[in-house]
C-alpha cells in the first residue's frame, strides 16, 4: 500500500508538462530554417556539404513527385537509402508530401525487406537508385531521390495534423516476425522541442548522425538539429566501430553534440581526451550503462532510455562524474510531457524503492503497431490514473525502481527481450527462424556475456532425426 506522502512524491516526479508549438510540424520548421539561412550547412558527409537551401529544394521536388503518386497523410513510404545526405533528403521529402517514412537499411536481408514492405503495404519506395531493381518486385513503385521530370522547388501543400503518422520503424517481434511502430507528428515534435531545450541547441552546433538507418536513434539525430538550424555530420562507416578513430573524427570535425550507443560510449570514456574539446555533450543509450565518467572527461555524459514505442527517448539524466556508487548509473527522469509508472503484475503502483514494470504515458506514445490491433491492445493499455479520455500507457516489459531523488534504476527485463550491443532483440524471432529449417526440431536462443569480445547470442538446437546439420546453413 502506498502512503499519501509516496503518492505525492511520485506525482511531483511526473509533473513534466511543458508547452511547445503543437500546430506546426517538422518539415515546416526545416523549411523555415532554409528560408532564414539558405547557405548554412545542413548535412555534411565525406567532404560533401548540403546547404539548407539545397536540402529544402531537393526535398520539395521529390515531395511533388510523391504527391503525384498519391502520397499524403498516413501513407507509409519506404526509404531504402544508407546513412547519407540523400537519406535526409528522402526522409524530409516524404514528410513534406504528408507521408510517413519507413526507414529500410539496404544491408537488411532480402527476405526481411520483402516482409516489411508487404506488411507495411507501402505503395512507394524511395531509393538512391542502386536498389531500385531489387525493390521493384516488392512494391508498386520505386522513386529515385532526384526525379527527372520538372517539379516545383517550393513545398507542396500538405494538411498535417499532430495525430498523423511521421514515421514507422520495425522492431524485433516475439512471435517470429518484426512489427511496425507508428509514431505521430505530435510525438516527434515533443521529442524535438524537449531535446532543443534540454541541450540548448543553437545554429552553431555540429551534431552527428551515427546510428543505423533502421534504428530509431537516427530520428533523434536529425530533426532536433535541422529544425534548429544546426549542422548534422554523417560519420564515416570506417570509424563507427573503433573508439580511437571515432574520437579523432569527432575532434577533427569540431563536433559539439554526439550520440553513441552504450557499448561504444563506455569504450569512448576509457580513452584519453584533451583537456579542452569542442564536444560538450555525449548522449548515450540503447543498452545498460555500467560505467561512470572520470573527472578528467571534458564533456557531459547523458544517459537516455526509451523504447521505439515511446518516440526514441522517455527518460534522461546526466551521469555523475567520478561516482563510485554500488549501483549502475540511473536512466534519469521522465522527459517533457512524459509520465512514468512503476506497476506490479496487477497494474497497481509499487512504492519507491520497489521493483516494478515501467509503463509510459504522455505525448510521446506511439499510435500502436501497424496493422496489429491485438498486439497494440496487449501493450498499450488504458491509463486508469488519468482524467484524459482515451489516455493510455505502454507496458515496456522493463523492470525498474524509483531511487530516492526520483531517478530510475534499470533492473532488467520481465520477458525474453534482450539488448545485444545496443540492438533490441526478441529471442523468439530467432528461434522461430531456426525452427523453420527442416532439419531442426527445436531451438533455443540465449544471450550470453561470457563470449570472446563481449556479449552475443548463442543458439542451441535439436536435430529432427539422424543426419548432419550444417551450422553454416543455420547461420544463414
Amino acid at each position: 500500500m502506498l502512503t499519501n506522502a509516496e503518492r505525492q512524491r511520485m506525482a511531483e516526479w511526473n509533473a513534466t508538462r511543458r508547452l511547445y508549438p503543437r500546430e506546426t510540424c517538422v518539415p515546416h520548421l526545416v523549411g523555415a530554417r532554409a528560408a532564414e539561412t539558405p547557405g548554412a550547412a545542413a548535412v555534411v558527409a565525406a567532404g560533401r556539404v548540403l546547404t539548407y537551401q539545397e536540402l529544402d529544394t531537393r526535398a520539395n521536388r521529390l515531395a511533388h513527385e510523391l504527391r503525384a503518386l498519391g502520397v499524403g497523410p498516413d501513407v507509409v513510404v519506404g526509404l531504402c537509402v544508407k546513412s547519407s545526405p540523400e537519406m535526409v533528403v528522402g526522409a524530409l521529402a516524404i514528410l513534406k508530401a504528408g507521408g510517413a517514412y519507413l526507414p529500410l537499411d539496404p544491408a537488411y536481408p532480402d527476405d526481411r525487406l520483402a516482409f516489411i514492405l508487404s506488411d507495411a503495404r507501402s505503395p512507394v519506395v524511395v531509393t538512391a537508385g542502386a536498389d531500385g531493381g531489387l525493390l521493384a518486385a516488392k512494391t508498386e513503385g520505386v522513386v529515385t531521390l532526384d526525379p527527372s521530370g520538372p517539379r516545383s522547388p517550393t513545398a507542396p501543400a500538405a494538411d498535417l495534423r499532430p495525430e498523423n503518422l511521421a514515421y514507422v520503424i520495425y522492431t524485433s517481434g516475439s512471435t517470429g516476425q518484426p512489427k511496425g511502430v507508428e509514431i505521430t507528428h505530435g510525438g516527434l515534435l515533443n521529442l524535438v522541442f524537449w531535446h532543443r531545450r534540454a541541450f540548448e541547441v543553437t545554429p552553431a552546433d555540429r551534431a552527428t548522425q551515427f546510428a543505423a538507418v533502421g534504428f530509431d536513434a537516427a530520428v533523434w539525430e536529425l530533426w532536433p538539429y535541422l529544425t534548429a538550424g544546426a549542422s548534422v555530420y554523417v560519420s564515416d562507416e570506417a570509424v563507427r566501430s573503433e573508439p580511437e578513430a571515432f574520437q579523432e573524427w569527432l575532434l577533427s570535425h569540431e563536433i559539439t553534440i554526439t550520440f553513441v550507443p552504450t557499448p561504444m560510449a563506455e569504450r569512448m570514456m576509457a580513452l584519453r581526451w584533451p583537456a579542452s574539446v569542442p564536444l560538450r555533450v555525449m548522449l548515450t543509450g540503447a543498452d545498460t550503462l555500467h560505467t561512470y565518467p572520470s573527472p578528467e572527461l571534458p564533456f557531459l555524459l547523458v544517459n537516455n532510455y526509451g523504447p521505439t514505442e515511446g518516440t526514441v527517448v522517455a527518460t534522461c539524466g546526466s551521469v555523475d562524474v567520478g561516482a563510485q556508487a554500488e549501483t549502475i548509473p540511473s536512466i534519469g527522469k521522465a522527459i517533457a510531457n512524459t509520465e512514468v509508472y512503476l506497476l506490479d503484475r496487477y497494474l497497481n503502483p509499487v512504492p519507491p524503492g520497489a521493483g516494478g514494470e515501467l509503463c509510459l504515458g504522455g505525448l510521446g506514445l506511439a499510435r500502436g503497431y501497424l496493422g496489429r490491433p491485438e498486439a497494440t491492445a496487449e501493450r498499450f493499455v488504458p491509463d486508469s490514473s488519468s482524467a484524459v479520455p482515451g489516455a493510455r500507457v505502454y507496458r515496456t516489459g522493463d523492470r525498474v525502481r524509483w531511487l530516492p531523488a526520483g531517478e530510475l534504476e534499470f533492473l532488467g527485463r520481465i520477458d525474453q527481450q534482450v539488448k545485444v550491443r545496443g540492438f533490441r532483440v526478441e529471442l523468439g524471432e530467432i528461434e522461430a527462424a531456426l525452427a523453420a529449417h527442416p532439419a531442426v526440431r527445436e531451438a533455443v536462443v540465449l544471450s550470453r556475456k561470457d563470449l570472446p569480445g563481449g556479449s552475443g547470442l548463442v543458439a542451441y538446437f535439436v536435430a529432427d532425426g539422424p543426419g548432419e546439420v550444417w551450422v553454416r546453413q543455420l547461420r544463414r
